[in-house]
């Protein structure tokens, strides 16, 4: 039985608004809690070309998966892997559309900009065991398009019976309705784990550092799995830098096997 430790990371795009925050004062921060928690896969969101570019300098890994446009607000839905312990058998990025393609916003649920979905089928080299990864990053503003997100991304899994792993930044509360789709279907590894650590709130919503209190944070990011993944451990990662976090978001990490038992 292989041990596998998979994150969902959005490390919030470089951006000039973020002053002493900017990307080039964050990423070895970033680069410390992907190495330092030896992470096997990690679902990135809010990638932008110059923060790939730096990750890929990463020796351990691999990474995959296209841009969401191909304007000024392209980022990416990477999905970084340990190269030496996966192969990589498949993968692909769809846009969250009625056509899954790139569409103006009228196709797309009057989502503020476009959402893609990047999916790997992986196999661990020891074990010969096989299985899916899909990384996504929902949209803000509009609940109907995150609604919709949700069941196109079930859609694709119907036809998948095997051990299947759905993460990343849904920018939605668990009351909302994409959250019921994917818990009706899924298991909410962070909620079903007898052994967490750390917080639920996944999101500042604030910035890089404490100013508010833990109830004021926002709980939207989330690794959800089938049956085949044991849950064996989770964790919502706070550590911070010089007083500061890496990001807005906290990685959260599943500690999982494949198997079905727990």
């Amino acid at each position: 039985m292989e041990l596998l430790k998979l994150a969902t990371y959005n490390i919030r795009m470089e951006t000039p608004d973020d002053k002493e925050d900017l990307w080039k004062n964050r990423k070895a921060n970033v680069i410390n809690i992907i190495e330092n928690y030896d992470l096997d896969i990690i679902g990135l969101q809010e990638v932008k070309e110059s923060q790939l570019r730096d990750l890929q300098k990463l020796k351990q890994y691999a990474s995959f998966g296209l841009g969401r446009s191909e304007d000024d607000g392209n980022e990416y839905n990477s999905i970084l892997y340990k190269k030496e312990k996966f192969d990589l058998i498949e993968s692909d990025t769809f846009w969250l559309s009625e056509t899954m393609q790139l569409e103006e916003k009228e196709k797309r649920w009057n989502a503020d900009c476009p959402r893609i979905c990047t999916w790997g089928k992986f196999q661990v080299r020891e074990s010969g065991e096989e299985f899916y990864i899909f990384n996504t990053h929902f949209d803000h503003k509009s609940e109907e398009a995150r609604y919709q997100s949700a069941k196109l991304i079930m859609d694709k899994l119907e036809a998948l019976d095997c051990p299947v792993a759905v993460m990343g930044d849904l920018n939605g509360e668990p009351h909302e309705r994409l959250y019921r789709i994917f818990a009706g279907n899924l298991r909410d590894a962070v909620r079903e784990s007898k052994y967490h650590v750390g917080p639920l709130k996944t999101c500042t919503g604030t910035g890089f550092n404490h100013r508010l209190g833990w109830d004021e944070y926002h709980q939207i990011d989330y690794i959800f799995v089938n049956r085949y993944f044991n849950i064996h451990k989770t964790e919502v990662i706070t550590d911070k830098f010089d007083g500061r976090y890496p990001s807005d978001h906290f990685p959260v990490l599943l500690h999982t096997s494949i198997g079905g038992s727990d």
